[in-house]
């Protein structure tokens, strides 16, 4: 045959197949998940909203032929269209919300938790034809959550007519936790976070973890914050450097900036309170007292907490009282210090009736024994971590005094 060309056919015919592949491989179709309503009338359900939104997210984010909306871009979403507190069950809502998404599909609903039973209401919306797709209820004992939760991604996939291969089948059918509670903490870590107490939500999520320690999203959660916070903290710490660098005795306004930092310092964050310590033996060291601002004696305050964790502390026993009339004296007008010291050092006549060799035995014990258990975040680290230069500026304090 002339002009036959066996190679050339060849990839001819591979770029035929292959540009039928490509047209075959539809773009995945976009879908946005919104927090369904508590219909149950008790606010303190509220949480399961975003939680029953996240396990929904993730679920279907499992599926190659869908593309989940982020929960972040649909709090943002409901800021800027205002509906945060709407009823998204609502058409007009539901269409606008999805809009505002870019969604082509558009899942909302609601749920009823009634002693031990529950029901979750869904719809799922085509956002362009403004049309609901489909309408369902899935109901049963709230300890079946989980199952509850897979029937509606199962309605969702096939309102979709989507094809699950069989590895997101198996994905499909697994579940994160198997605990109520522990979701229940994570659902409550997401609303804390959402609403920007992310203490609060690291806590809840550790709570979560504390129920189901395999429970990955709250794993992964903690993780995140962990990563926030320790930047955050950096930061600070950074930033109080530059602000005791700063400071100038002479300055009019010496009183109020020392004031000021040393409230900003946490004893509990190990970093925060190496820089607490080190701003109060500068001042010490320096003989700067500065007054009270708007009757809080912050230098008065700070030094005092530090002596009075070691009044189980047998090496700073004598020096204790020392500190207590040196701030006594430096702030003669003040009432904290007198009170703060009277309580203090009952604590600490208590302390001495007891036998210095075991006393000092049962310290180092404690402090060895909190470092190994204790989780790094915990205010005892940062005191066990900071207990020399603690201890350095109690005697400091107490060398001051004249004897």
């Amino acid at each position: 045959m002339s002009g036959y060309n066996p190679p050339m056919l060849r990839a001819l015919t591979g770029l035929l197949l292959a540009s039928s592949v490509a047209v075959a491989d539809p773009k995945p179709l976009q879908v946005a998940v919104a927090y369904f309503d508590n219909n149950s009338g008790d606010p303190a359900l509220d949480p399961l909203a975003r939680g029953l939104a996240d396990m929904l997210i993730t679920d279907l984010s499992n599926v190659s032929a869908l593309q989940l909306v982020e929960r972040e871009k649909l709090n943002l979403a409901l800021d800027e269209l205002k509906l945060s507190k709407s009823k998204f069950i609502d058409p007009k809502n539901a269409l606008k919300l999805g809009k505002g998404l870019s969604a082509r599909y558009l899942l909302v609903g609601g749920y009823v938790v009634q002693a031990d039973a529950m029901r979750l209401d869904a719809r799922l919306f085509d956002v362009p034809a403004s049309k609901v797709l489909f309408s369902e209820k899935v109901e049963g004992k709230k300890e079946e959550f989980f199952a509850l939760e897979k029937e509606l991604v199962d309605l969702l996939v096939k309102a979709l007519d989507v094809k699950l291969q069989l590895s997101e089948k198996s994905k499909l059918r697994s579940n994160a936790t198997e605990s109520f509670d522990a979701f229940a903490k994570y659902a409550q870590g997401l609303s804390a976070k959402d609403a920007g107490d992310d203490a609060k939500a690291r806590a809840l999520f550790e709570a979560a973890l504390a129920a189901d320690p395999n429970y990955r999203a709250a794993k992964n959660a903690t993780e995140r914050l962990a990563v926030i916070f320790k930047r955050d903290d950096a930061a600070k710490t950074a930033s109080a450097d530059a602000q005791r660098q700063a400071l100038d005795p002479k300055a009019k306004d010496f009183p109020e900036k020392v004031s000021a930092l040393l409230l900003s310092l946490q004893e509990g964050k190990t970093e925060e309170q190496r820089r607490k310590v080190e701003l109060l033996t500068w001042l010490a060291e320096n003989d700067l007292t500065p007054p009270a601002v708007n009757g809080l004696a912050a230098v008065a305050m700070g030094g005092l907490q530090i002596v009075y964790r070691h009044t189980e502390d047998p090496t700073q026993w004598e020096n204790i009282p020392l500190a207590c009339e040196y701030f006594i004296s430096r702030y003669p007008k003040e009432d904290y210090p007198k009170t703060y010291c009277r309580g203090l050092l009952q604590s600490l006549r208590s302390e001495t009736t007891r036998n210095r060799a075991e006393a000092q035995r049962e310290w180092d014990e404690e402090r060895d024994e909190d470092l190994k258990r204790l989780d790094p975040e915990d205010w005892r680290i940062s005191l066990h971590k900071n207990e020399a230069a603690m201890r350095k500026l109690i005697a400091l304090y107490a060398s001051k005094v004249k004897k």
